[in-house]
């Protein structure tokens, strides 16, 4: 294709057919120069003068609109430089007309350029012109009117005849190829426009490679999203075809986290390289299969709390039997010890239903918050219940700044979900030097964000990581479910939890609320 642009790009360039103008006159005139050496009827002064004058007068011609006029800004100045060219080949065929028919087969192919550079009324006008003139010349020079001379004479008019009409057809057609052909080009680059930005901008790695595993394309993300060098993905590649199936581990030069890497491959025959080559998509899939785990973690809890609640149902219904059977001994006996005793039951049974009652609570589906609750009223309720308590009370000095901002929820569960992490602040001050509890509200970006901060005992890392666990607890009395309870209410209501804790130095719960309308 590109071949056949370029050929018919010739034709279209006007430079192009200004140069092929030229070249084939220095061709005639290489061709005469021979005949004038190698033919001796040629050695006549006359032909000689005629000869070098004629072509003198054309390549004088010729460097003038080569470095002077720019015939292609007008057709007609066109129409004039084909014209004097004719003029000169007739007077030169008119001293030397036996050279007719040598000198034709220029004109015609000076005629078949003429046909892109003038318009067709006017390359009808230079035929007739050219015509006229070879006739003028024949008839001048041939008094007689012979048979052979009136056959030659309608033979050149008629090759006039049908270059203008074979020209004029297959400009059209050319015109129409090259059309077809600058649509392709445009198709073909768009396409190659946009295979190259699908290839950098696609969020996978890409490799093609050979048969002995040698790459031969790779996109940028492989270094840049994906963060391998060149020899990680050589050697990825290796460890993917000698595994053979399944997810390739991998840790990658400079660095101790192992990832893993998912690979999709299809291969496909390149004609330009007559070979196989091999299309690798990869992708790092170290979060997804986090993720997959957790959600298989979280689906077993799931089953293993509705087993649990359903045992806690069948579990309360005994208690609440010996409950009532302790009270009742209780009442009847007037042994101190055994009454001290039944009061020590009665007060585990309540405990063993306050966790039930929290494990239940904990196992129940959270719904979708469909409420507007102003959070610094909420807030301020917790602070002021917390505060006006006896036991919880000390000597904590509270910093608020509780703006006005409004979410979707449900004010009940995020007082409780709010209460469990202040009572765990208030607990953590235990026996420090002046106990300080910071709360705040405020906004970033599209969330409204609570900020809860103490400065207690803080925790240890290890802590931190499983502070929302189910029945993980430092506390001697504690349940361990107050806090995975607060984290289950706090995702229903679709918040980001972080939290900050440094031993000795303090703790800060920071939580994230979307605003309303996002």
């Amino acid at each position: 294709m590109n071949v056949e642009s370029s050929n018919l790009r010739l034709l279209f360039e006007a430079g192009a057919r200004q140069n092929m103008r030229t070249i084939a006159l220095v061709i005639y005139f290489i061709l005469f120069q021979t005949l004038i050496l190698l033919q001796k009827p040629f050695l006549q002064v006359d032909f000689v003068f005629s000869f070098y004058f004629s072509f003198a007068a054309i390549f004088l011609h010729h460097l003038v609109i080569h470095y002077f006029i720019d015939t292609s800004v007008s057709s007609s100045r066109a129409l004039i430089s084909y014209a004097t060219d004719f003029f000169i080949i007739v007077l030169f065929m008119k001293s030397f007309p036996q050279l007719s028919s040598f000198l034709l087969v220029i004109q015609l192919f000076l005629l078949f350029l003429a046909s892109f550079d003038l318009k067709f009324i006017q390359l009808c006008a230079l035929g007739m012109v050219a015509s006229f003139g070879i006739s003028v010349m024949n008839l001048t020079v041939f008094q007689t009117g012979s048979m052979q001379n009136i056959l030659s004479l309608a033979l050149f008019n008629l090759s006039y005849i049908a270059v203008i009409i074979v020209s004029g057809q297959l400009k059209e057609e050319i015109y129409g190829i090259q059309s077809d052909l600058s649509k392709v080009q445009k198709k073909y680059k768009s396409q190659a426009e946009f295979s190259k930005v699908l290839l950098e901008k696609i969020p996978l790695g890409l490799i093609v490679s050979q048969d002995n595993q040698k790459i031969i394309l790779q996109n940028n993300f492989l270094n840049d999203g994906l963060k391998l060098a060149t020899d990680d993905i050589q050697n990825l590649i290796h460890q993917f075809k000698t595994q053979g199936a399944g997810d390739v581990a991998y840790v990658s030069s400079g660095q101790s986290e192992r990832r893993l890497f998912q690979f999709d491959r299809t291969s496909y025959f390149d004609e330009e390289l007559n070979e196989n080559l091999m299309i690798s998509l990869v992708k790092d899939v170290t979060e997804l299969r986090k993720l997959e785990e957790q959600v298989k973690q979280k689906d077993k809890l799931a089953a293993i709390g509705q087993l649990a609640a359903g045992i806690a149902h069948e579990i309360r219904n005994p208690l609440a039997g010996i409950s009532g059977s302790v009270q009742l001994l209780s009442s009847e006996t007037t042994d101190p010890d055994q009454t001290k005793l039944m009061k020590i039951i009665i007060k585990e049974i309540d405990r063993l239903n306050n966790l039930i009652t929290e494990f239940l609570d904990y196992t129940k589906p959270e719904k979708k918050p469909d409420q507007v609750v102003e959070l610094s009223l909420v807030l301020d309720e917790v602070v002021q219940n917390v505060k006006f308590h006896s036991v919880l009370s000390k000597d904590i000095h509270w910093e608020l700044q509780l703006t006005p901002h409004k979410i979707r929820g449900f004010s009940e569960k995020l007082k409780q979900s709010f209460l469990n992490i202040v009572i765990n602040a208030v607990q953590a001050l235990e026996n420090r030097p002046q106990p300080i509890i910071r709360i705040s509200i405020g906004r970033e970006d599209n969330y409204v964000v609570v900020k809860i901060k103490d400065n207690g005992a803080g925790m240890k890392p290890e802590t931190l990581k499983r502070l929302f666990e189910p029945f993980h607890t430092t506390k001697i009395k504690g349940t361990g479910l107050g806090l995975a309870v607060t984290h289950k209410i706090l995702d229903a209501h679709d918040a980001l939890v972080e939290v900050l804790s440094e031993v000795n130095v303090g703790s800060e719960f920071i939580l994230k609320f979307p605003e309303l309308g996002h």
